[in-house]
């Protein structure tokens, strides 16, 4: 009972097909902090790449609030605030589009590409349990995200208070100074201190991704029961690999038994055939034989071969489809034909014996049980009983 326990413990490391089925369902390794952290520096690189165009920002805004005359107030508002809300759906557009692509960039990076999955957009009840919240909150990872949350807040407080204490005697003075230069050290300082956050951010991204990927791998985690138990529905199980490899072998013995048996086609009495599908070479001889013998049969490129043989020897050729399967699937090279089967192979020999002594003959009717009518596949019809 230990040993079993032990089995089942999750002590390996989830396999390749376990990751990506786990991608599948939609769960992917996601770490929030990456998420804060990408788009910080996102913001950051905005910023900056704003003093390149500022002048235009402003002077666009600047340009809601010129006026030629007072009278102008009340017939241009909703043209005013047509403009303006341009100008804030393009500034949304300029900072939205490109925090958007950073995230998917860095969720492809942190935990591949995204996918949608309907599991992760339905509705769970289990979520309105109140203990299981409880037992969220209060967990392993609750306890984690209460340490990472007060380490950011102490870190980022530290260093917006270290930044400000550093650059204290610019600020002061800052009134001091003209207009240009007050904007280009308040824009100087808040790029600095913007960088400042997004390193402090990324250091704390770092290790939230390695504790999430830690918490994810172990979350995957299999025993050995589950290891084998994905081998066995990726490789199938070794009952079934030996079943099929014992009938691949019996069907290359089978293959080429037929193969070496095309020589004896020149022994035979009659060839049945399908027309072409199926061939079955027969021999009667009743000085040896008790009984009719098949001595080469067999289906497509085979029968091709048994029929040519057949005609290089000036052998007759009957055309019986349902004998010519009922033969395949019940008999064998070497062997007698099956009983049930003596009258409608009598009747195609008295045929070929009167063919054969130039008797102007006709093929009398047969009946081929119910039970050994096949189609090419081998499945019994079911018809009733049916002639040549």
């Amino acid at each position: 009972m230990a040993e079993n326990d032990q089995s089942q413990e999750k002590s390996e490391a989830p396999s390749q097909r376990r990751l990506d089925k786990a991608r599948e369902d939609g769960d992917v390794l996601s770490s929030r902090e990456m998420f804060v952290f990408a788009t910080s520096l996102c913001g950051l690189l905005l910023l900056v790449s704003m003093s390149y165009f500022s002048g235009k920002i402003i002077d666009t805004w600047s340009s809601l609030f010129e006026l030629s005359h007072q009278e102008e107030l009340q017939n241009l508002r909703y043209t005013k605030i047509w403009d303006s809300l341009k100008i804030i759906f393009v500034v949304g557009g300029i900072f939205g589009l490109p925090t958007f692509l950073f995230i998917i960039v860095t969720q492809s990076v942190v935990g591949g590409m995204i996918q949608f999955n309907s599991k992760n957009v339905s509705f769970k009840f289990d979520k309105l349990d109140l203990f299981k919240g409880l037992g969220r909150i209060f967990s392993i990872k609750g306890l984690v995200e209460l340490l990472k949350s007060i380490a950011k807040v102490v870190f980022l407080t530290g260093a917006v208070a270290a930044c400000i204490w550093l650059f204290l005697p610019q600020l002061v003075y800052l009134s001091a100074m003209n207009l240009q230069d007050a904007i280009r050290l308040s824009y100087s300082l808040l790029i600095l201190l913007i960088l400042t956050l997004v390193i402090l951010l990324g250091a704390i991204a770092l290790g939230d991704y390695a504790w999430s990927r830690y918490s994810w791998l172990q979350k995957l985690r299999m025993s050995r029961q589950d290891l084998k138990d994905e081998f066995k529905e990726t490789e199938g199980s070794p009952e079934v690999k030996s079943r099929m490899r014992r009938m691949q072998m019996e069907a290359s013995q089978r293959a080429t038994r037929q193969n070496e048996a095309l020589k004896d086609v020149k022994n035979a009495t009659a060839i049945i055939t399908n027309p072409i599908h199926f061939a079955i070479a027969l021999r009667y001889d009743p000085a040896t034989d008790t009984v009719p013998v098949i001595i080469a049969m067999g289906k497509g490129h085979i029968a091709k071969r048994i029929i040519e043989e057949a005609k290089n020897y000036e052998k007759t050729i009957v055309r019986s489809p349902l004998l010519a399967r009922a033969l395949y699937f019940t008999g064998d090279i070497g062997l007698a034909v099956e009983e049930k089967l003596y009258s409608a192979v009598a009747a195609i020999l008295a045929y070929v014996y009167q063919l054969e002594r130039g008797v102007d003959a006709e093929l009398q009717d047969f009946e081929i049980p119910d039970d050994l009518q096949f189609d090419e596949s081998g499945k019994v019809l079911g018809d009733n009983n049916a002639t040549t």
